[in-house]
């Protein structure tokens, strides 16, 4: 319902700023006015009404639906009382400015929500304006774009096994209660024994076998009756859900992460390839076209990275307009104005109802890929095919709560603003004061977050105030690998060890969902076309263990434990302080090694490596 607008709003715009209706499109303006009127009430209560009380409905720890349901207003109660304090400083404000009425009130509650919502659109927009041309051209170069996905490892696998083991600590704690009080021949059981087997079906299979066996050892969760009420199932069921979404996330773009690491290093060593027949037999553990493997392998390698890079350039182009537009917004200037009046588009309503439609959707898409790609608190994530309903609603909640902002920030690019829903909405939130000035001026800092972005400010800062640790990732942080720089030491040198242990950390895992038959997912394909894929990962794992020094233990799903070195879990920063200036010995050292085939090599924690060492046989790039 919100992304409806993006087709309908150039259809009200354009055929009220042209003599002659849109070709197909001939609306009449009080159909068009009731359009937008229950369009925009339908997403004020979704906003502020529906998806937060269901948010909260299923945030809820209790197994009934009617205490889920009050739960979920008590919550939505207290963010109303919040909200209501924001509404009396504002009806305040009003009284001193232009008086108080019932019309000056709804001024004032639409005013507050534009102006909030506003203020977000653009700050999100502004990000991924940079950030999606940035990132189309990365992956006009694949090893570039293996990079950038091999810095991304690290911090995600210990995020992932965090995840899992906080969530074991609440799933043994429901095995527990499933082995002593499910029992049909306990007449006390009956009241809890549905609740504990609704938990009980939500747990992984292998997480259920590898918990299960630390049951018989671990009495410290031995959970009494008396403990065994309402409220304990409640704090329960509410962590054990918040634990398994996190670990559903963290699961889902982890895998997402190696296929797409898979795909790429699977290009590059058919690139690499000796002979046509060799790169062939690559292409074809690959190919996810009708293509036979040599036109597939110069479409992959050549063609489609030129097209991202040529496109990455387009959007770019597009961005500028747009951010020159918002700092000139109402003006001759502005660079949208002249495109759509002065290159004789405007000649053509159905050609400037397309352009304008075009723009309009890559200003949204920006502002919902950067929300999508933000950690917030890391309690929100879009997972695909398998999101959470919080995260779901939480997300669908910020959609129908930026779009119309956005819409009217469009219309603000053109001298002309002649539209029905300028004649609705806009003259709601034309007031005076602070509302006007606030309006009127937001648009021109959007060049504060494209500084921010582009010169990686946010990295800067993060550093100076101590906050480049995974807790800061955690509650404010874009997907962006820059943080593995040290400005003050060597910026390369800190990203090469992290895409060292990146690639060895991929190697192993992939050695071990080869060993168990196990395949990647690749979401982004479509499963008519996931064909070949047990050749693909025998194929892929032997270019790895070629590359990577053979097979190697598992890290990720069960610990291990070293001979020489039980140094913990690893600690990039710990072996950032101790490395110095070892960057030379350790380029020469790589240099000696490339293009040798080594033995297999422990898996000793990266603590354990002497990078001061030439002749380090550990370490294979």
């Amino acid at each position: 319902m919100p992304l409806s607008i993006t087709f309908f709003l150039p259809v009200d715009y354009v055929s009220h700023n042209l003599d002659t209706p849109i070709f197909g499109f001939n609306i009449s303006d009080k159909a068009i006015l009731i359009l937008w009127k229950s369009n925009y009430w339908s997403t004020f209560l979704l906003t502020w009404l529906w998806l937060p009380v269901l948010q909260e409905f299923y945030r809820s720890g209790h197994f009934h639906w009617l205490p889920k349901l009050k739960d979920a207003f008590r919550a939505h109660l207290k963010f109303q009382a919040i909200v209501l304090l924001v509404a009396i400083a504002g009806a305040i404000y009003l009284m001193l400015e232009v008086g108080l009425s019932f019309g000056h009130l709804r001024s004032m509650i639409i005013a507050l929500s534009h102006i909030y919502a506003l203020i977000l659109a653009l700050w999100l927009m502004a990000h991924g304006l940079i950030a999606i041309p940035r990132n189309r051209w990365l992956e006009g170069n694949l090893m570039q774009d293996l990079n950038h996905h091999y810095l991304k490892v690290p911090r995600l696998v210990d995020a992932l096994e965090d995840s899992k083991i906080a969530f074991k600590e609440d799933l043994l704690q429901v095995l527990v209660l499933e082995m002593n009080y499910t029992s049909m021949s306990v007449a006390e059981n009956f009241e809890y024994r549905d609740w504990i087997f609704s938990l009980s079906n939500q747990i992984p299979p292998d997480l259920r076998d590898s918990v299960s066996q630390q049951y018989v050892y671990d009495l410290a969760h031995a959970i009494t009756r008396d403990q065994l009420n309402v409220t304990f199932l409640t704090n329960l069921t509410y962590n054990f859900q918040n634990h398994l979404y996190k670990l559903t996330a963290y699961e889902s773009e982890y895998n997402i992460l190696l296929g797409q690491i898979s795909r790429l290093q699977t290009l590059l060593a058919a690139k690499a390839a000796e002979n046509e027949a060799e790169r062939d037999q690559i292409m074809l553990s690959l190919t996810f076209t009708p293509f036979a493997p040599k036109i597939d392998f110069y479409f992959q390698c050549y063609v489609k990275p030129a097209a991202r890079r040529i496109f990455s350039v387009f959007l770019f182009a597009i961005s500028v307009v747009i951010v020159q537009s918002e700092f000139f917004h109402s003006t001759k200037l502005s660079l949208m104005n002249t495109l759509v009046y002065k290159t004789g588009i405007h000649n053509h309503n159905f050609l400037q109802a397309v352009f304008s439609m075009v723009i309009f959707l890559y200003m949204l898409f920006c502002s919902l890929n950067s929300l999508a790609k933000l950690k917030i608190f890391n309690k929100y994530h879009l997972v695909p095919r398998d999101s959470d309903p919080v995260s779901a609603a939480f997300y669908a909640s910020y959609i129908a709560r930026l779009t119309i902002p956005l819409s009217y920030n469009f219309i603000t690019l053109f001298t002309s603003r002649d539209s029905i829903f300028e004649e609705w909405y806009g003259k709601s939130i034309h007031l005076t004061g602070l509302f006007n000035l606030m309006n009127d001026w937001i648009p021109r800092l959007l060049l504060i977050p494209i500084v921010l972005t582009t010169f990686n400010v946010y990295d800067i800062v993060k550093k100076k105030l101590g906050l480049l640790s995974d807790f800061y990732g955690a509650w404010g942080d874009f997907d962006n690998d820059d943080e593995f720089g040290d400005a003050e030491n060597n910026p390369a040198k800190r990203r090469d060890l992290v895409i060292v242990e990146a690639k060895r950390i991929v190697s192993l895992e992939l050695n071990r969902r080869n060993q168990h038959g196990q395949r990647l997912p690749y979401f982004t394909e479509p499963a008519s076309r996931q064909r070949n894929d047990a050749q693909f990962q025998q194929s892929l794992t032997s270019n790895t263990d070629q590359t990577f020094g053979g097979a190697l233990s598992n890290r990720i799903d069960a610990s291990y434990h070293d001979e020489e070195s039980d140094s913990g879990r690893l600690s990039f920063g710990d072996v950032w302080n101790r490395l110095g200036g070892t960057f030379n010995g350790l380029r020469e050292a790589v240099l000696t090694r490339f293009g040798r085939q080594e033995p297999s090599y422990r898996d000793d924690p990266i603590d354990s490596y002497d990078y001061d060492d030439d002749a380090n046989e550990n370490l294979v790039l």
